[in-house]
């Protein structure tokens, strides 16, 4: 008797996890950036998946869009700006590599969580509006991790790694690969190693 009842809890409570799980999956959706302007060799790389064991480069137009776990990359001479909902603008330059590590929102309270790491080139963030509460959009380097809910920046980084960061309005909060915290207002100007040595540099 014992038994059974222990069985029949478990029962129940593996049921209400697995409705929690469907609810929370129904809530949180995936964001999709849409290609509004495209210049020159771009690429879209996308990961592996199920049935195809390589990743798989498809050239980028107008009007293609780009998922989370997928790598843009540009050429000489190249660029291209990516939009997502919430006036969120993000315009690759040349000679750049730049991966959607995460990119989805939640239904609910349409706060948008997106995690974005640029290895290498040119990248011009602008947000044209202030992020929903809750929202997070991050932007990780070799040498840095810039938070940012409302504002434009500008990073670029180097082969070597070193990265600058340059705020063209709002703020940008940074965290070096030390843990070191940095705030930053319109016109300041870091440049970062991946050692975690940072210095203030003029725009």
């Amino acid at each position: 008797m014992r038994l059974g009842s222990l069985a029949l809890l478990l029962g129940l409570v593996a049921l209400t996890l697995l409705i929690f799980g469907s609810i929370e999956t129904l809530r949180i959706a995936p964001l999709v950036a849409k290609v509004t302007e495209v210049k020159g060799d771009v690429v879209a790389v996308l990961p592996p998946k199920l049935g195809r064991k390589e990743t798989v480069e498809r050239p980028l137009k107008v009007g293609s869009l780009v998922l989370a776990g997928t790598t843009v990359k540009t050429g000489k001479d190249s660029f291209v700006i990516l939009h997502w909902v919430d006036e969120v603008e993000m315009r690759i330059g040349p000679n750049t590599q730049l991966k959607v590590t995460r990119s989805s929102f939640n239904r609910a309270t349409k706060a948008l969580d997106a995690l974005f790491r640029l290895d290498l080139g040119v990248v011009f963030v602008n947000l044209k509006r202030k992020l929903p509460a809750r929202s997070r959009l991050e932007l990780e380097t070799p040498a840095i991790t810039a938070a940012v809910r409302g504002t434009a920046y500008r990073v670029e980084v180097k082969p070597d790694g070193e990265t600058r960061l340059e705020v063209e309005h709002g703020f940008v909060s940074v965290r070096t690969v030390k843990g070191q915290e940095i705030q930053l207002t319109a016109g300041q100007t870091i440049v970062a190693q991946p050692n975690g040595e940072v210095n203030f540099a003029e725009p």
